[in-house]
């Protein structure tokens, strides 16, 4: 069973809030396997959140739950590897040895109180996402308010986007097909947790980004404000969305090929939103996988199509119906992500970007 263990956390970071040692251990820090999307160069993991791992009160909690409740017996030692990490979050596989093996976790650090993320992945599981289940997600293990921390098993196989971008043609449809599947049988049965935010009030968000795009110049600043105003123009209104549980990250790397069975990782950002929404962002990675590691933005054309079917076939009649809007909002957010997050900016892959969301938007 999964546990909320220990109380809420105070006003205090958990960094600030370290022993000497475990302060001294995170400043060490971590080296991560790979660097961003789109093959940034390798760079060290925050060092606070390895520190929030290494604290001797969480391993001791940890070391209580494996022997206690989930059998894995006696604790003996706790490695980490930084996997993936963004200001707020990191994300590391935590392998326990214990006196009856290694059990491999997956282990969130967060900047922010996510206790939500437990009893929402719990209610997912018992809605038919749950272990024995043909698409999946994750078992929650144990959630830590005191640091912060979630645990969750960690699912064996292989991404979708490794076979995405190193299968041959069969596997990469079959990889898209699955994941089409896994997407509309969510957005089908998935239980809907909270209210859709409304579109007019995210506009003030989009309008950063466009502000921070138009800052670099020409061309940018002449396709930024036309992709903005088409956007406002083709937003969907909130009573014509029929709006379902949402992944809010749904991506190629988030689901993973487990022999017969698809399970979905990542589900932090799981809300109720217009389901075209989950379906433009795996399209949209799915092209940008394509422009950032084979140099063209329609090099995977036959996944997105094997992907859409999938989905399509799947799902009711308008199930993505504002498709459109959302792959043209995506297209401003990865092109203002190219300008504004990377060091130096790829303003060449912001520009395709920006063309594409203007390409897509209706005449």
């Amino acid at each position: 069973m999964a546990r909320v263990v220990g109380t809420a956390p105070g006003a205090v970071s958990a960094f600030r809030q370290l022993p000497a040692r475990a302060r001294d251990l995170a400043r060490a820090g971590l080296r991560a396997v790979h660097g961003p999307d789109g093959g940034g160069r390798v760079t060290a993991a925050p060092p606070r959140f390895a520190g929030v791992l290494e604290q001797p009160e969480l391993r001791t909690e940890l070391g209580r739950l494996a022997c206690t409740e989930w059998g894995w017996g006696t604790l003996r030692e706790i490695q980490l590897r930084a996997l993936k990490w963004h200001r707020e979050r990191c994300t590391f596989e935590l392998v326990m040895e214990t006196t009856q093996g290694h059990y491999s976790t997956i282990a969130k650090v967060f900047d922010d109180d996510r206790s939500q993320v437990l009893p929402t992945m719990d209610t997912i599981r018992r809605a038919g996402f749950g272990a024995e289940a043909e698409f999946a997600i994750p078992r929650p293990l144990a959630y830590f308010p005191a640091w912060r921390v979630l645990v969750e098993e960690k699912v064996p196989g292989s991404s979708a986007r490794e076979t995405i971008l190193h299968g041959g043609a069969s596997e990469r449809a079959a990889a898209a097909a699955r994941c089409g599947q896994w997407l509309a049988r969510f957005h089908a049965v998935a239980p809907r947790l909270g209210k859709p935010a409304a579109m007019e009030r995210e506009f003030t968000r989009f309008a950063t980004w466009r502000n921070q795009i138009a800052g670099f110049g020409e061309p940018f600043a002449a396709k930024c404000e036309s992709l903005f105003r088409r956007l406002q123009a083709a937003a969907p209104l909130l009573s014509t969305v029929d709006a379902r549980a949402g992944h809010g990250s749904y991506i190629p790397e988030h689901v993973i090929l487990s022999d017969r069975r698809t399970v979905t990782i990542d589900l932090d950002e799981c809300d109720v939103a217009d389901p075209s929404r989950d379906v433009a962002w795996f399209v949209v990675s799915v092209q940008r996988l394509a422009l950032t590691q084979l140099g063209s933005l329609q090099a995977l054309d036959d996944v997105v199509a094997s992907f859409l079917r999938a989905y399509e076939d799947s799902s009711g009649p308008g199930a993505a119906a504002h498709m459109a809007f959302y792959r043209m909002l995506e297209c401003l957010h990865r092109a203002r992500r190219d300008l504004v997050k990377r060091v130096p900016p790829v303003a060449g892959w912001a520009d395709v970007m920006l063309d594409e969301g203007l390409r897509l938007a209706p005449a």
